[in-house]
């Protein structure tokens, strides 16, 4: 049995593998899994995605926003892995998504077991489905909290272009969080082994733009 087995087998040991309640899966962790360092185990895990939607208003400073709060929470160990958190875009966002001008309408803060820092456009990579934020490298042995404060300035691209559309959602626009370890994970078929490190949130409001 190898450290990283022995290593495992002791943090269940301790936590009994008792099951924690998760939001439900969204997108695959490979999907930004870039391969690297193996030293990364994730026994459980848990997390949520919440936010709001405030609607642009034509003419209205500061007005079309949508703030998202992601946390996870994982039981195991990483030793100066990255992360890559994957926001999902709602399809009724894409024009706006594909605008040049959205990575710097993208603007908060993430943290880590490590610290805590602002969101650069360095740290972004744009598609027009998803956003990717890239967390620094983090070190923690048996608990480590994530977390990603996101504004998404929808109202600053409708200002510069107010003919793009978004459509409007009978049930909500809907954003996905997965958080993804760097690291090929230690696990049996999936990572992490309990739980889940994604999240989805479903806004209230069914249009984005007061028309």
């Amino acid at each position: 049995m190898n450290k990283r087995q022995v290593l495992a087998v002791g943090l269940a040991a301790m936590v009994g593998l008792s099951a924690l309640q998760v939001d439900g899966a969204v997108a695959s962790a490979q999907e930004v899994n870039t391969g690297g360092s193996t030293d990364t185990l994730h026994i459980l895990a848990e997390s949520s995605l919440e936010g709001s939607l405030a609607k642009y208003i034509p003419g209205v400073s500061n007005s079309g926003k949508v703030t998202l709060h992601y946390e996870g929470k994982s039981l195991g160990f990483v030793d100066f892995d990255n992360a890559n958190l994957l926001i999902k875009i709602p399809d009724e966002f894409k024009y706006i998504a594909l605008q040049d001008e959205f990575l710097g309408a993208i603007t908060g803060e993430i943290s880590t077991p490590n610290g805590t820092k602002k969101i650069t456009p360095s740290d972004l990579k744009v598609f027009s489905d998803r956003v990717v934020i890239e967390f620094p490298k983090s070190f923690f042995i048996i608990q480590g909290k994530y977390r990603a404060d996101v504004v998404l300035d929808f109202g600053k691209i409708l200002k510069k272009y107010p003919n793009i559309p978004i459509d409007s959602a009978p049930s909500g626009y809907q954003f996905s969080s997965t958080l993804a370890f760097a690291s090929s994970p230690w696990d049996i078929i999936e990572d992490p082994i309990i739980g889940s490190l994604s999240g989805d949130y479903t806004t209230n409001e069914t249009e984005a733009i007061v028309k």
